[in-house]
């Protein structure tokens, strides 16, 4: 069986459009038929085997970052670093599934029986977890994507995970993110990542923004079944592009809200200089202490649903 080849899917109606890699069942670009792009892709994506796409909708599991694991992160010790970085959902070919898919609408599936047991061995919790997951993206004047995910086994495990959307905005610098006033997060981008508590809209001024707010239940009172997400007043305001994305995060524990910035921005290697100017990440997360856990025969479900308001 020969390596599976980089194929660029068009999803196309009356209502809207996308772009749909196999590698990574990334998402490269979305619109609502008449508007400007509103998944925001660099000008140029570059396709390598091992290495994650830039921009678009990048499928972040079964960890975040380096990982986290609750259980030693409680007894005061750090995670040891997994690899690779964000997990191997981004950085693999799925299966698409043509007998469930049409014009507004593609499913691609994975299985624990295609990945390397050594890499399966860092998932928290099970060394030798069993599951199948199926990513869905319905496309037309909203996008909706949908990351499920089956224990297949006998023994529970956990995971993290996120749906790492990059947002266009005619000028990240004109842009803000309303609806998290109020709500505690953590700033990455700080040693020990406190904890702060945001006041009014998220701006953006050249620095790099960096956090985890934390808008769901921790592990300890989370479960697969709960559905509670930030599905009313998420939006980010363009005043460049003069229009607001509605973003909805079923499922989802935490939000992440990044830009890289001015400095880091134009260090990235697959951006050119001044492209991190053009988008912000909102991402429907489930990651750190707000991870996911199945017991044997349970699904959990991580969405994320973009619309643009009239």
């Amino acid at each position: 069986m020969g390596t599976p080849s980089f194929a660029i899917r068009d999803i196309v109606n009356e209502d809207g459009a996308a772009s749909i890699s196999d590698y990574g069942a990334h998402v490269l670009r979305w619109a609502p038929s008449g508007m400007p792009d509103v998944v925001w892709k660099p000008r140029t994506i570059y396709l390598q085997e091992g290495k994650a796409i830039r921009g678009g909708v990048p499928i972040i599991f079964p960890w975040f970052n380096s990982g986290y694991d609750p259980t030693l992160a409680e007894a005061g010790e750090d995670t040891p670093a997994k690899k690779p970085k964000h997990g191997f959902g981004r950085t693999r070919f799925w299966t698409p599934d043509p007998a469930s898919s049409d014009d507004a609408h593609v499913r691609y599936t994975m299985d624990s029986s295609e990945i390397d047991p050594s890499i399966l061995a860092q998932f928290v919790g099970n060394p030798e977890p069993r599951f199948h997951a199926t990513y869905d993206v319905t496309v037309g004047d909203s996008l909706s994507m949908a990351l499920t995910v089956t224990n297949d086994g006998d023994e529970p495990f956990s995971y993290e995970a996120a749906l790492h959307t990059y947002l266009h905005v005619g000028d990240v610098a004109r842009a803000q993110v309303l609806g998290l006033d109020g709500a505690e997060y953590l700033d990455t981008t700080l040693p020990g990542f406190p904890v702060r508590v945001q006041d009014g809209p998220i701006g953006f001024d050249g620095s790099m923004v960096d956090r985890i707010y934390l808008t769901g239940d921790s592990a300890d009172d989370a479960s697969a079944g709960d559905d509670r997400g930030n599905d009313d007043g998420l939006r980010v305001r363009d005043d460049a592009l003069d229009r607001t994305i509605r973003v909805a995060t079923p499922g989802a524990k935490a939000v992440v809200v990044w830009n890289p910035g001015e400095e880091a921005g134009n260090a990235i290697g697959d951006l050119e200089d001044g492209e991190w100017r053009g988008f912000v990440c909102v991402e429907a997360a489930a990651n750190r202490d707000r991870l996911i856990t199945l017991s044997p025969g349970e699904s959990h479900t991580l969405g994320q649903v973009l619309s643009v308001e009239e």
